[in-house]
C-alpha cells in the first residue's frame, strides 16, 4: 500500500466521518447536553486527524510545533470529552461531578503545559528519530500513555457503574454496548503498543493501527446511536409527556373506538371491561354524542376542532370539558386525538358569579320589601325614555292610612300591608308598566305611549279602581286601602324625573286638600 492510499484511509476518510457525526449530532437536538458533547467530542477527533495529515503531507518542515501545540492539546480535549459523556450517557452526573468535570480537563492540560514550559520543543519532540524509537520524550510518552489508557478505564468504569445503577432495560442495552465497544477499542491499543514496542511494527504502521481502531470505534458508536436513538430518546419524552399529562388524552378510531387512553382519561372513564365508551358518553350541548358527530365526518362534514362537551358519570354528576381534536398524520388509518380539559369547577365558579351578579343587580335595583323598582332604577328607566323622546305619564301614588296601619298594628303589619299594595299593583297595571317604590308609602308607576292627555284620567281610574276594592286582611280586621294619587307627564310637565316628580305630588297634594282617595292630573 503506498503512502497516500496510508494516508487516505487512516487520516482523510476518518476525518470525514468525524465531520458528519459531528454535524449531525449537534442538528439532531443542540439543546441536548449528551449532543453538544458528543459534538465536541468527534470534532475534536477531526482536528487531530486534520493536523496529522497537515503535518505528514503538506507542512512536514513544521512537524515540530504541529504535534505539540495542536495534535497533543486536541487527543488530550478527545479523551478529557469522552469522560464528560460517559458521565452524561450513564447518569452518574452528580454533584460530585460538577467538581470531577473541570479536574478532567484540567489536570492533563496543566501537566501538558507544565512540559512545555520546561523543556525545549526538540527535546519534547524529535522527528529526526527513527529505528522504531518513538520521537516523543518519554515524558509526553508517558503523560500520553497514562491519560488515553487511564481515560478509557475510567470511562469502562463510569458506564459500568452507570450500567449497575439502571433499572431501565433499554439504557442498560446501550450503556453494555458502549462498555464492549470501550474495552475493545482499549485492547486494541494496547495490542498495537506491545507490537510497536517488540519492534513487530514501525511507528508510522502503528500510527495508521491506531487510528484504525479508533475510526472502528467511531462507527460503532453510530451504530448504537441510530439504534437506539440515545441521544435523545424523544419516543420515551413523548410517552411521558403522553402519560404524565394533566389533561385527558384520548386515541380513537373513524368509528369512535378507544385505541389508547392516558392515565387521566382512564381515571375519568375507567379502564378494562368496565370502562365506558368516551365517544358515546361525551355529549354536545345539542344532546348529540361525540360518535354521531364522527360518523357525520363519513359525509364529509368539517369536523368540530374545538369546542365544548359534557358527561354524566355515575356518582359524580355532570363533568364538563373544552376538548380540542386533531387527526393524527402519517400513520396508516385515519386516527383522532382527543385532548380534554375539565372546567367543570370552573363552570360552576362562572354560574355563580352570574348569580351573584343576578343577586347583586336585584339588590341594586329593586326594593328588598315589595320586589318592585327602587328609586335609582325608576331614574334609569325614566333617563331611558327621555333620551329616547319617548312620551310616558308618571303615576304617584300615596297611601292615605299607612301611618294609622303601623301605629294600630304594627310595624310587621305596616309591611305586610306594603306587600299587599305592591300585589295590588302588579295586577292592575300594563305590560309595559314599571312599578317602583320611592319609600315609605310612596309608589311611583312609568306608563309609556299613555293615551291622549284628556283620556289620561279615565285611563289610571281604570287601572287604579281594583286597587280600592281589594282590602287588607290582618287577622280577623279588613283594612280598606285609599290612596291618593296625582299624575303628571313627559314632556309638557317637565324635562327631569324631578320636575315630573315635583308635578304629580302637587297634584297629588290638591287630592289630599279635598279630602283624599283620589286621583288628579297635573294641569300646568
Amino acid at each position: 500500500m503506498n503512502e497516500i492510499s496510508l494516508d487516505f484511509l487512516t487520516i482523510l476518510l476518518p476525518s470525514y466521518v468525524y465531520f458528519y457525526m459531528a454535524i449531525t449530532l449537534y442538528v439532531r437536538n443542540r439543546k441536548s447536553p449528551h449532543n453538544r458533547v458528543a459534538s465536541l467530542l468527534m470534532l475534536s477527533l477531526l482536528s487531530y486527524f486534520m493536523g496529522e495529515y497537515i503535518k505528514s503531507t503538506l507542512y512536514s518542515t513544521y512537524e515540530v510545533p504541529i504535534v505539540l501545540y495542536w495534535n497533543a492539546p486536541m487527543l488530550l480535549l478527545t479523551i478529557s470529552l469522552l469522560i464528560h459523556l460517559c458521565l452524561l450517557i450513564s447518569g452518574t452526573l452528580s454533584n460530585l461531578a460538577n467538581w470531577l468535570i473541570p479536574a478532567v480537563y484540567g489536570l492533563p492540560f496543566t501537566l501538558y503545559a507544565t512540559l512545555l514550559v520546561s523543556y525545549d520543543d526538540r527535546s519534547l519532540y524529535n522527528p529526526e528519530v527513527n529505528g522504531g524509537e518513538s520521537p516523543l520524550h518519554p515524558l509526553i510518552l508517558v503523560l500520553a500513555i497514562s491519560f488515553v489508557g487511564g481515560y478509557i478505564l475510567s470511562s469502562v468504569l463510569i458506564l459500568t457503574v452507570g450500567w449497575r445503577r439502571s433499572h431501565n432495560p433499554r439504557q442498560r442495552k446501550v450503556l453494555q454496548l458502549l462498555l464492549l465497544s470501550l474495552l475493545t477499542m482499549f485492547g486494541w491499543f494496547v495490542l498495537v503498543t506491545v507490537l510497536l514496542q517488540n519492534g513487530i511494527t514501525t511507528s508510522p504502521e502503528s500510527m495508521a493501527l491506531y487510528f484504525s481502531g479508533c475510526l472502528l470505534w467511531v462507527l460503532a458508536l453510530r451504530i448504537i446511536v441510530n439504534k437506539y436513538d440515545f441521544l435523545p430518546d424523544y419516543r420515551q419524552l413523548f410517552h411521558t409527556l403522553f402519560e404524565s399529562g394533566p389533561n385527558a388524552i384520548i386515541l380513537l378510531d373513524k368509528l369512535g373506538t378507544v385505541k389508547q387512553m392516558n392515565p387521566r382519561a382512564a381515571l375519568l372513564f375507567g379502564s378494562g371491561d368496565e370502562a365506558a365508551d368516551p365517544a358515546g358518553a361525551l355529549c354536545f350541548d345539542d344532546g348529540t354524542t361525540l360518535r354521531e358527530h364522527m360518523q357525520d365526518r363519513k359525509s364529509g362534514t368539517r369536523p368540530q376542532a374545538d369546542g365544548e362537551l359534557h358527561v354524566g358519570m355515575p356518582g359524580s354528576g355532570r363533568t364538563e370539558f373544552l376538548f380540542h381534536a386533531d387527526v393524527l398524520p402519517g400513520v396508516d388509518e385515519e386516527l383522532l386525538v382527543l385532548h380534554l380539559t375539565d372546567v367543570t369547577r370552573l363552570k360552576e365558579a362562572e354560574r355563580r358569579l352570574a348569580e351573584s351578579e343576578q343577586r347583586y343587580r336585584q339588590l341594586a335595583h329593586h326594593d328588598t320589601l315589595t320586589g318592585l323598582y327602587n328609586r335609582m332604577a325608576i331614574n334609569e328607566q325614566a333617563d331611558g325614555l327621555m333620551k329616547r323622546r319617548r312620551r310616558f305619564a308618571l303615576v304617584l301614588i300615596d297611601l292615605d292610612n299607612f301611618k294609622w296601619v303601623n301605629d294600630t298594628f304594627g310595624h310587621v303589619a305596616g309591611d305586610q300591608f306594603l306587600v299587599h299594595i305592591s300585589s295590588c299593583l302588579r295586577s292592575a297595571s300594563g305590560p309595559n308598566d314599571m312599578l317602583g317604590r320611592l319609600g315609605g308609602d310612596e309608589f311611583v308607576i312609568l306608563i309609556p305611549d299613555p293615551v291622549r292627555a284628556e283620556e289620561l284620567l279615565g285611563d289610571i281610574s281604570a287601572r287604579l279602581g281594583p286597587l280600592g276594592q281589594q282590602p287588607f286582611q290582618i287577622g280577623q280586621e279588613r283594612i280598606p286601602v285609599s290612596y291618593s294619587a296625582g299624575v303628571s307627564e313627559f314632556p309638557s310637565d317637565g324635562l327631569s324625573l324631578t320636575e315630573l316628580l315635583r308635578s304629580a305630588d302637587e297634584a297629588m297634594y290638591r287630592v289630599k286638600r279635598n279630602g283624599k282617595n283620589g286621583i288628579s292630573v297635573y294641569a300646568s
